[in-house]
């Protein structure tokens, strides 16, 4: 284990938080999986409008989502790196990522397709990020698709983690909503504590501004790779 890493409090949904825990031990941290928010499969229908193209936000929804062989030619627009990747091992053959956050998706997709295409947008009932309006801006008209819901965890599992004296060095923060829930909850149940918070993005570490102290630390790129680097940073933002 790096020099004084401490334990690891991984937040990121299941399953994908468990490709987290391995990276993590990988470079030698101890780790605790307990997921900030449960993604919920929703009931959902078989798109009968063929689209110009799909977009995927995240990884749950090229994971819950029907894929349909016909469709596997179809423009396919992903946020990032590692959920481009997903989509072409599921057999999608024109992937192109945004490598970034939706806004960076949306000027890809305006800057890919005509104006008055129509892109269908699988993902989750309640998406993060103003897509839909973005897109509008660019003559894009979106169709939204949701296959899972995503609702807040239980965390009383986590109180006696936390206030222990081997204690927690850091929680990794995979998006703003996991954010908000974590930030509350640490508020409630373990105002003391004064670890290390490494955020995805900005918006990802804003419920954490709040005055407490915490080391809070934003990757430089909204991917895990740049929120592990993170991990080996002096603490130099205190908010």
């Amino acid at each position: 284990m790096p020099p004084d890493a401490g334990r690891v409090w991984v937040t990121r949904t299941a399953p994908f938080n468990q490709l987290t825990a391995k990276r993590l031990a990988a470079i030698g941290y101890e780790t605790l999986l307990m997921p900030a928010l449960r993604v919920v499969p929703v009931a959902t229908h078989v798109p009968v409008a063929v689209p110009d193209a799909l977009i995927f936000t995240s990884l749950n929804g090229i994971r819950l989502h029907r894929f349909l062989p016909a469709l596997a030619d179809r423009q396919v627009f992903a946020v990032g790196d590692h959920s481009a990747r997903f989509a072409r091992a599921i057999g999608y053959r024109r992937v192109m990522s945004a490598s970034g956050n939706v806004s960076d998706l949306a000027k890809l997709i305006v800057a890919q397709c005509v104006p008055g295409s129509t892109v269908l947008h699988i993902g989750a009932v309640q998406p993060a990020g103003d897509l839909e309006v973005l897109l509008a801006a660019g003559g894009v008209r979106l169709r939204r698709h949701p296959v899972y819901d995503v609702v807040e965890s239980n965390l009383a599992g986590m109180r006696r983690v936390v206030a222990s004296p081997a204690g927690l060095a850091a929680a990794l923060i995979h998006s703003p909503r996991a954010g908000a829930h974590v930030a509350a909850w640490l508020n409630r149940r373990q105002p003391a504590w004064r670890g290390a918070v490494v955020c995805i993005s900005e918006a990802a570490a804003s419920s954490f501004r709040n005055g407490r102290g915490l080391d809070i630390k934003v990757a430089k790129r909204p991917d895990e790779a740049s929120m592990l680097a993170c991990l080996g940073m002096s603490g130099t933002d205190r908010s």
